[in-house]
This record gives C-alpha cells, structure tokens and sequence, in this order.
C-alpha cells in the first residue's frame, strides 16, 4: 500500500498481543519495545481491536486530561473483544445488583456528582489511617519472623491492603480471605484469551464481592458503626446526591483497585530496592528517603500498565487519525520512560525530583486512592527492610511477572531472610 506521497504505508500491526503482558519479551523487558515505538510511532493504530496505542509523555497526558474524551466501557467501539469480556462480565451481576456505576467509569455530570460524595468519606478515613497500617504491617511481620524465607507477593505484599481496605470500609474479618480470593480472580477480565472458566470465576467473584458489600449495607442501615460504608449511607441520608446501587459499586471498586494495584506495587518496589542495593542502603541511612523512592518505584514499574479513553466522535491524535468509539490507549510505563519528560529515563533513581510520572493517571480521573497507597507502600517497604535487613531474592533467575494483560505484577518473589 502506498501513500499519497508514494511512500510505502506500514502495513496495520497488531498491537494488543505485542504491548501486553501477554508477551513473555514485554513482560521481561518492556522498555526494548516500548523506546522503539515511542521513537518511531507514539501513536498507532491497532490491527487486532480498535485502539490506538499511544506511547509518548505528551500525547498520554494530552489525551488524560482531555474532558471530552469516556471512560464508560459502553462508549467503546461493538467489536473491542477486550472491553466486550469486561461488559459481559457486569452485565451479568446487574439484575442483582444494579447497572455498574463505578467512579472508574462514570463520565459527568455523573463522575463528578459521585466522586464528590466517595472522595469526602474515603479520604476522611485514609488520612486518619496511618495507625491502623501500621499496626496491619507489624503483625504481618510478626507472622513471617523467624522464617528462612517467605514469598514477598503471596505472604506479604497481597495481605496488607486486603486488611486496610477491610477495616476502611467495614468488611467482615472473616470474610476477608474470600475477598482477596476473588479480587485476584477478576484480573482477567481485560484478557480476551480467557476460558470459559475463567470466565465464569471472574462473574461469581462479582458476585462474590458485590453480595458482601450488599449485606453490610442493610446491617449498617439497621446498625451503623465505624467504618465507610457507615459513612456512606449517613452522607445519603443527609441529602447526598448518590444513589445506593451507586454506594455499592464503588465499594466493590475501592477494594478491588485499592487491593490489586497496592499488593502490586509494594512486590514491585521490595523487588526494585533488592536488585538496586546501593538504594536500598540509602534509604537504610535515611528513611525519609522512601518517600520519593515510592514514586520513582511507581513510575519505573507501575501496577497499571495501560489506561483507556474513548472518543465519542472520530479525530487525530500524534497525527493518528482514529473513530468515534476506539480505544485511545496509554502504555502507562512507556509514557513514564520518555526521555523528552525524564532525564536518564532508564535510571532507578529514589532521588529524582520532580517525577510527575503517570502511574495514578492524570485529570478527572486520576486515582481516588493515591494518598492511601502511597502510605501504605512507604511503610510495608521500609517496615520489612528494618525487620529483615539481610533480605535477599532466593534465586536470581528471571523474574516471575503475570502474563494479564494491563497488570504489571510479581507472581512471586521469593526471598531469605
């Protein structure tokens, strides 16, 4: 095929399955692919779904903070298999519980009128929660004292936020196993290669979650107590402008997004300090140092590798021309190694300073739960490097990431103490 210029066009390449997770070499090396794209097409279409993959610093932001553009997956163009698997799976709790109305996905003036309400609450909590995170990490050590070795993922890094988010929001002690156990089920629901089973997992963990958060709702209207699903039904009761199928499906997305991506970065950033000695002993000598080391972890090895926006009327962006309804996709981690925005964008560098790194995404949109992750990541990181200071990786093999596409997450991580 040939241009108007007579240049020979680049034949239409199929982007999913070589910028996802599900590509063992990105998994390993992102960035061997992701530099060369960035350099030679920061934005281009897709030949498998329509989407545009966008890799550049500026045309990621550009496209963040653009209020035109959706985050309601309905908005999407009917042939995404990616994004059809996630409405398949909502469509199939919603005679139970209502249409999805996640602040993830809610454009205005619906977003803002939700947000507002689930802001005010859950912030309120998180700001007050340094206590109870630490008190959650200090018995998670206490449980891992004494052991050769342990798994970083699997026993640390998965079971701290599960129990802050379950206390924040007023889940049953006894339940939370099962909370965890279906967070993790859901990862793949961006995966258009899943089984059946998988499948059919990923729907009863929905139910699963969205049947616990039910049940607490009519116990708390019966008997409130301290927690946010309390609050949440007050806030109602006082003439907030939020519905209560709208309470539920945001509680079902705090836990789900604030477990997932928090578990993810601490594994990511116990593993970033382990194979860069010589910051970890800069942060020994000064832990006041884990604070800018937390967000340099998030930008080398963010948990989120890619976020979407869909325009509702076709244009261009980085002269790639797109259609209403495709999915204009932010490789997250190649935006955030951009040498144009960082300078030694390869360097792992716990001083570096600014790092206006996209791994909360950028505008009306950006991550409710930042300010409670990142105190979460400062503290179960430096805790565990005070409590083991000879920790160590147990091999030193390739590392173990999961092959879900749009996660960027250990497996495990195993290590000595």
């Amino acid at each position: 095929m040939r241009s108007q210029s007579g240049d020979e066009a680049p034949s239409p390449r199929i982007l999913f399955f070589e910028y996802s997770e599900l590509n063992p070499r990105l998994r390993e090396d992102p960035m061997s692919l992701y530099d060369t794209q960035r350099a030679e097409r920061p934005a281009e279409r897709d030949a498998f779904v329509p989407a545009i993959l966008i890799t550049s610093y500026a045309l990621a932001r550009e496209m963040l903070l653009d209020p035109h553009l959706s985050r309601n997956f309905n908005d999407s163009a009917p042939d995404n298999i990616v994004i059809a698997n996630v409405r398949r799976l909502n469509a199939a709790v919603e005679p139970e519980f209502g249409p999805h109305a996640s602040i993830l996905t809610l454009d205005d003036p619906d977003h803002t009128r939700v947000r507002t309400v689930i802001a005010e609450a859950f912030l309120k909590r998180a700001a007050a929660a340094q206590p109870l995170i630490a008190g959650v990490i200090e018995a998670q050590l206490d449980r891992l004292a004494g052991r050769e070795g342990f798994d970083i993922v699997g026993d640390y890094a998965a079971r701290i936020p599960i129990r802050v988010l379950g206390a924040l929001l007023g889940c049953d002690e006894d339940k939370l196993e099962d909370l965890k156990r279906w967070t993790e089920a859901g990862q793949g629901a961006f995966d258009p290669t899943n089984s059946e089973e998988i499948e059919r997992l990923a729907i009863e963990a929905r139910r699963g979650i969205l049947g616990h958060f039910k049940h607490l709702m009519a116990s708390r209207r019966k008997a409130p107590k301290d927690d946010l699903v309390s609050d949440l039904l007050a806030a109602r009761d006082r003439g907030a402008p939020i519905e209560e199928h709208e309470i539920l499906h945001n509680l079902f997305a705090l836990l789900v997004a604030g477990h997932l991506t928090t578990a993810d970065m601490i594994g990511n950033g116990v593993m970033m300090l382990l194979t860069h000695p010589e910051q970890r002993a800069a942060i020994a000598r000064e832990p006041k140092l884990m604070a800018t080391a937390i967000e340099e972890i998030l930008r080398y090895n963010p948990p989120i590798s890619n976020t979407a926006r869909f325009p509702k009327e076709g244009g261009s962006i980085g002269g790639c021309p797109y259609h209403g309804g495709d999915a204009l996709t932010v490789a997250v981690m190649a935006a955030n190694f951009d040498p144009e925005k960082f300078e030694e964008p390869h360097k792992f560098d716990i001083t570096r300073r600014p790092n206006p790194h996209l791994s909360f995404g950028a505008g009306a949109h950006i991550c409710i739960g930042a300010p409670l992750a990142r105190i979460e990541g400062q503290m179960a990181i430096l805790k565990l490097f005070e409590r083991f200071p000879n920790l160590r990786r147990a091999e030193n093999g390739p590392l173990d990431w999961r092959p879900v596409p749009g996660i960027r997450g250990l497996t495990r991580l195993d290590v000595l103490t």
